[in-house]
């Protein structure tokens, strides 16, 4: 997948998020200035002086239904500057010849507002758009690393000198059989003289022909199991370690 596609769900994802966050969080004011409304309807209905005393505030309060405003909101007399605080209607009460206008205010905070929203599914949506982009970053890396070394369909890991198939799952061999690996891969072509090969596994043996024809011969299954490779004798006693599926073309 090309980078630019993973920003695009990724921004997507998150873009997502935020909406659905902030539609919560406006459904939570909404629902903060519906309870405000009929709590301060309420209370103005029974309400028999013009000013605002303890007692106004306390069956204010005790009309609301939501916990949070009972600790937060104040009725106040309105007045004609725009709240920037979530507020109720402006309701008119008149009785005697007098008219005064009332509205409830709540000193509410964001994070007060965010707890009351439900964020269950913007907060996923954002776990999603984080997991999306770290397993794409991890699938890119991994793909990085396995083209970089890569050969007949097996990779081999500078840091840990390592093998993998395309699957990116270890490959085990045998200790000769992981040294004669590394000397093949070490080498630009692949091909290795028959003596090199004697000298650098078996110093101490006089002719190591046999041993290392057997160490081939075991070799062999291994790589066709686990990748494209293969390894065949090449003229003046070299062997080479080529790609079947390369050599087929």
């Amino acid at each position: 997948m090309k980078p630019k596609y993973i920003i695009v769900v990724f921004v997507t994802l998150l873009s997502c998020s935020v909406w659905a966050g902030m539609q919560r969080y406006c459904c939570a004011e909404k629902e903060m200035v519906a309870d405000m409304n009929r709590a301060l309807a309420q209370t103005l209905r029974h309400k028999q002086e013009a000013w605002i005393t303890p007692d106004t505030i306390r069956d204010y309060r005790s009309n609301l239904r939501l916990a949070v405003l009972r600790r937060h909101s104040l009725i106040c007399y309105a007045d004609d500057v725009d709240p920037k605080t979530v507020a109720s209607s402006k309701m008119a009460w008149g009785r005697g010849g007098r008219r005064v206008v009332f509205r409830g205010y709540a000193n509410c905070s964001v994070a007060s507002v965010l707890a009351l929203s439900d964020q269950r599914m913007p907060l996923s949506l954002f776990a999603l758009s984080l997991l999306w982009l770290a397993g794409s970053l991890m699938w890119t890396h991994r793909r990085a690393v396995a083209d970089d070394g890569a050969f007949g369909g097996l990779h081999l890991d500078e840091a840990t000198q390592t093998f993998y198939d395309e699957h990116q799952v270890p490959v085990h061999f045998t200790a000769m059989q992981h040294q004669l690996m590394l000397m093949f891969f070490a080498d630009e072509h692949h091909s290795l003289r028959k003596e090199d090969i004697c000298q650098a596994l078996w110093p101490k043996k006089p002719d190591a022909s046999d041993t290392l024809y057997t160490l081939i011969r075991r070799l062999k299954p291994v790589l066709d199991k686990n990748s494209n490779l293969t390894i065949t004798t090449e003229r003046g006693g070299k062997y080479q370690l080529s790609d079947r599926c390369q050599s087929h073309s």
